[in-house]
């Protein structure tokens, strides 16, 4: 990793953040797991703020191992899978032998 200082825990200051949490749990039969609530929520704010170089930053470093796929998959969900299947595409493309697709002005 690159060094953070992040540790397993994410913290932040809750104002009206906390107090409409609290009140949902009081509202809603059977409570809410704030907890869930918070990871579902830092997922899909972590995949709002890349951007397609950061994309292609985060599968380049999954593809070297620099990465897991359980961290590469927080941040580009279902995109990994297609990710991976344009990587097998291309790379099975480029395999190919092109001469068969070469044709003369007649046909041959």
């Amino acid at each position: 990793m690159s060094g953070s200082s992040y540790d397993k825990t994410i913290q932040f200051r809750a104002g009206a953040e906390k107090e409409a949490a609290e009140l949902l749990d009081e509202i809603h039969i059977g409570g809410i797991n704030v907890s869930e609530l918070a990871r579902v929520g830092l997922v899909e704010m972590l995949r709002q703020s890349l951007d397609e170089q950061d994309k292609i930053a985060v599968y380049e470093r999954y593809s070297r191992g620099e990465i897991s796929e359980d961290v590469a998959r927080v941040l580009l969900g279902e995109k990994l899978n297609r990710m991976d299947e344009e990587k097998e595409s291309f790379e099975a493309a480029m395999e190919r032998d092109t001469s068969a697709f070469l044709t003369g002005s007649d046909g041959e």
